[in-house]
């Protein structure tokens, strides 16, 4: 069945002036497929541009979607990537970004503080010339609406990616941050670093952690809980894990291991989802065509448990070898849909197979419920006459606010009580592996100031005479050693000049 590429939807609902509101309201994925869950929550059935077995990322606001990109429907073709304005329609020059068809291999993040930017990153997991994460800045409003590529696949890193690109929210509402994982395809050493990624205005900044189990497949997914404070992590060799997380600093801690890695058998996780009040995490086994007889399942763990990998359920069992089971996600709606695809025809599929197993979503009903109380329902969720393949949008939660209350639920920014306007740039920042503070400020009035660190009842806990250098620039660093974790406040002030910003020693 062929469908007009049009526009990326059927139903778009007039567009008027945009706002930089973000929402997960839009899903487009496998062959053809797209759902839109209105202010309701019910979900309309549409069909997309999009064709592909795996990986699709995509960004909407409260209209339409106003970008996509996806991966190609087989891995023997590289880089054959494809990215989509808002008309449905190709952004020229955006073929040929990294993307080798797996399942989580790209991923949209807005440029922080722009109604009209956003990033690209995608992932290089199989292909040496591919290694790496990089990133593509389009403009997405340019010629009038049809986008353009600012800066196509800028390699930020070069070592062999875990198909599990992810993101979060910073705890400030502005920011963001992507955690990137590598492996080792040759001698498929084990790895527990992590990569992350902070995307600010300023640009894009990494931490890297050793923490948790190690993982030496590259095959699996990452997922954050609904308010993104804890982790999970899933491969293919059975490794399931669990990590908090500090959206204020990016930085992980906890690890609990609820299955280590096999060496042999199956089943191989493929997809994870948390339910809506994050008790529960849902995990899709694939069983791979030489399974043994094994089928695909779905499990269910219960994360109150004190044993949770004693707490696991079998859901579902697939009804026979010809069901895979791909990625699962949870909606809009607070039900948690899973993929299938149909094994008795390769990829691509002929247009004339069409079975319940492609053109349906399985759903979990009721996902905080514990074992069958969650009601699944195989198959229920009909497509319109789309079809699915193994990938559902990995998309990060839009919605996600500002951590209030936290540390970093203001914004770090200068404040210059002498200034009608503020133009000055103030910047301050805890690096945990120098256990120091960075400052760096410009276009300051003073010549010379002092600069204080407070802690939150207001005392002084460093102060020292500074100098601005030649056209008002200030860069700085305070030693933390011996200063307990916690808030603090940097002040600079001179002769002209008073600004602060609030910052989180770990």
């Amino acid at each position: 069945m062929k469908h007009p590429l049009l526009l990326l939807f059927f139903f778009i609902i007039g567009f008027g002036e945009m706002h930089a509101q973000f929402n997960n309201n839009f899903w487009v994925f496998g062959d053809s497929c797209a759902i839109k869950w209105n202010d309701t929550l019910t979900a309309n059935i549409g069909f997309s541009s999009i064709h592909g077995r795996g990986t699709v990322t995509s960004i909407s606001d409260s209209s339409t979607i106003l970008l996509a990109s996806q991966t190609s429907y087989t891995n023997m073709i590289f880089n054959n990537t494809k990215t989509f304005n808002k008309h449905g329609y190709s952004i020229s020059g955006s073929d040929s970004i990294i993307g080798e068809g797996w399942y989580h291999e790209m991923i949209i993040l807005p440029l922080p503080d722009s109604d009209s930017l956003a990033y690209i990153f995608s992932i290089g997991v199989t292909i040496q010339q591919n290694f790496g994460l990089y990133y593509t800045l389009i403009n997405y409003k340019a010629n009038n609406d049809s986008g353009i590529v600012i800066q196509k696949n800028v390699q930020l890193n070069n070592f062999p990616a875990f198909d599990g690109l992810t993101a979060v929210r910073h705890g400030n509402g502005r920011d963001w941050w992507l955690v990137f994982q590598r492996w080792d395809p040759v001698n498929f050493t084990g790895f527990n670093d992590f990569y992350i990624y902070k995307i600010s205005p300023l640009g894009i900044n990494v931490n890297i952690q050793n923490i948790g189990p190690m993982h030496s497949t590259g095959g699996g997914q990452a997922v954050f809980n609904n308010n993104g404070d804890e982790f999970l992590n899933l491969d293919w060799r059975g490794l399931l894990s669990k990590y908090s997380f500090d959206r204020c600093s990016g930085i992980l801690s906890n690890p609990v291991t609820i299955e280590a890695e096999r060496t042999a058998g199956y089943p191989f996780y493929t997809s994870g989802a948390f339910s809506p009040d994050d008790t529960k995490v849902y995990v899709s086994a694939y069983t791979h065509p030489n399974g043994l007889g094994f089928l695909d399942t779905l499990y269910q763990y219960d994360l109150t448990s004190a044993n949770i990998n004693g707490s696991r359920q079998v859901i579902y069992t697939a009804p026979n070898s010809d069901v895979g089971f791909g990625a699962m996600k949870l909606a809009p709606d607070g039900k948690i849909y899973l993929t299938s695809v149909d094994l008795t025809a390769s990829i691509p599929y002929p247009d004339s197979l069409y079975t319940i197993y492609n053109t349906h979503l399985s759903v979990i009903n009721q996902p905080d419920s514990l074992g069958l109380a969650c009601d699944f329902q195989p198959f229920s969720f009909y497509l319109g006459g789309a079809r699915t393949y193994y990938g559902l949008p990995n998309n990060p939660d839009y919605e996600l606010g500002a951590w209030v209350g936290s540390p970093c639920d203001t914004l770090t920014v200068g404040i210059n009580e002498n200034e009608e306007k503020n133009d000055v740039f103030f910047q301050a920042w805890y690096n945990h592996q120098w256990n120091m503070i960075h400052v760096n400020a410009s276009k300051l009035k003073g010549k010379s100031g002092v600069l204080r660190l407070f802690d939150v009842e207001g005392r002084v806990v460093v102060e020292r005479e500074v100098e601005v250098m030649s056209g008002g620039y200030f860069t700085g660093e305070i030693a933390m050693n011996g200063i307990a974790s916690g808030v603090y406040i940097v002040s600079l002030v001179t002769e002209k000049d008073k600004i602060q910003g609030k910052i989180l020693k770990l």
